[in-house]
């Protein structure tokens, strides 16, 4: 009988600690909270039961989204802690279950949209997940291939849960989303170098990819804000600068990665070279450029070799004049280098083409003399 009662107050005082204390411990590095009753612990099952409970007593969307994501962050803490202990099989059941309360909290926070109500939780959100991908990769480095099933899948979560809270907040407050954005492809740009660094090619793939498709949102969430009627002179100034500064980020990563991986890069530095023409051309329309650097320091920034290769001398397009002056140059260049083969061969010059030669280059000067006629 005392034994009976023994046990119904152990596992009472479990019950009540994990459902009242679990996360207000934090580790030493306050990444993440403690983990608690770890899947590896006999008395997990009460873990799973406290959480339950705790769900089932909170009250509107707002409230369950911020439980739910509370839980996520236990269950990523054990999966770390798993991980650490060499515990596979522990640390997919930890890491299915930030899956699954990354889950709920999307659900949640999509209905607390619907309500008008999502700034402030949609902010954690954006934030929260941004550290739970950093910590992922942390995870995800330490096992082998093999074993990293349910830890992409939880990154997957991760990621979707931090684009939708993204687009929750930019209706809102668009400015902050996009600076949690930036700081987020920031962050991605530099675990493509570390990777890269490592001659880690699929890893500096995978985060090339989130922060592409980061920056596509980011343009997205301007473009929402211009429609509502928003200034969004802040919002191209920053993005400007962002896309400036992750061009020689981008340069010094595809400096790093062996010839065959370099691919991604090179659409990368493509299309932040065209997103920062676009913000430049906003910014010249309303006469706000302030101190967005110039096309010439722009492209400084990228490694010669760098340019070269993708062509990006003249990718940023300096005023039309100066651009019909750049294709006659290029072009009368290329039709000497023409003729000057044609001598060697021969032995002879090549009149017939240097009489074209002439013949075009005095029709595209007088072309350009028309065009810059008023």
């Amino acid at each position: 009988m005392k034994q009976n009662l023994l046990r119904i107050i152990l596992v009472s005082c479990l019950l009540i600690t994990s459902l009242f204390f679990g996360g207000t411990a934090y580790a030493q590095d306050e990444e993440l909270p403690d983990p608690g009753l770890t899947p590896d612990s006999p008395f997990y099952f009460l873990d799973t039961w406290g959480k339950n409970i705790g769900m089932f007593f909170t009250f509107g969307n707002e409230a369950k989204a911020r439980k739910a994501l509370q839980y996520a962050e236990e269950r990523l803490a054990e999966a770390r802690a798993m991980a650490a202990k060499n515990r596979v099989r522990e640390m997919e059941r930890a890491a299915n279950g930030y899956d699954g309360f990354m889950a709920m909290v999307n659900e949640r926070l999509e209905a607390a949209v619907q309500q008008g109500l999502s700034d402030n939780i949609s902010e954690t959100v954006a934030l929260a997940t941004a550290k739970h991908i950093k910590v992922l990769d942390r995870v995800k480095d330490q096992v082998s291939e093999q074993d990293r099933g349910a830890l992409t899948r939880a990154r997957t979560a991760s990621m979707n849960g931090q684009i939708n809270a993204l687009r929750a907040l930019a209706k809102g407050r668009p400015e902050r989303a996009i600076d949690i954005a930036a700081d987020t492809i920031e962050n991605r740009l530099e675990r493509a170098r570390v990777r890269a660094s490592d001659n880690v090619t699929a890893d500096v793939e995978e985060a090339l990819d989130y922060a592409a498709r980061i920056a596509a949102l980011e343009e997205e969430m301007a473009a929402f804000a211009e429609e509502k009627g928003i200034d969004i002179t802040a919002i191209q100034q920053r993005l400007a600068h962002s896309t400036a500064n992750r061009l020689e980020t981008l340069s010094g990563v595809y400096e790093e990665v062996p010839e065959n991986a370099r691919q991604a890069i090179e659409n990368a530095i493509e299309n932040s070279v065209k997103k920062y023409q676009r913000a430049l051309e906003k910014l010249r329309e309303k006469n706000a450029l302030g101190d967005v650097p110039d096309e010439e320091t722009v492209m400084n920034r990228v490694q010669v070799e760098v340019r070269e290769r993708l062509r990006l001398s003249t990718a940023i397009q300096a005023p039309e004049s100066e651009n019909i002056t750049v294709q006659v140059q290029v072009r009368a260049a290329n039709q000497e280098q023409n003729r000057e083969r044609t001598d060697a061969e021969t032995g002879k010059p090549d009149t017939v083409s240097a009489n074209q030669t002439r013949e075009q280059q005095q029709a595209e000067n007088q072309g350009k003399t028309r065009q810059r006629s008023p």
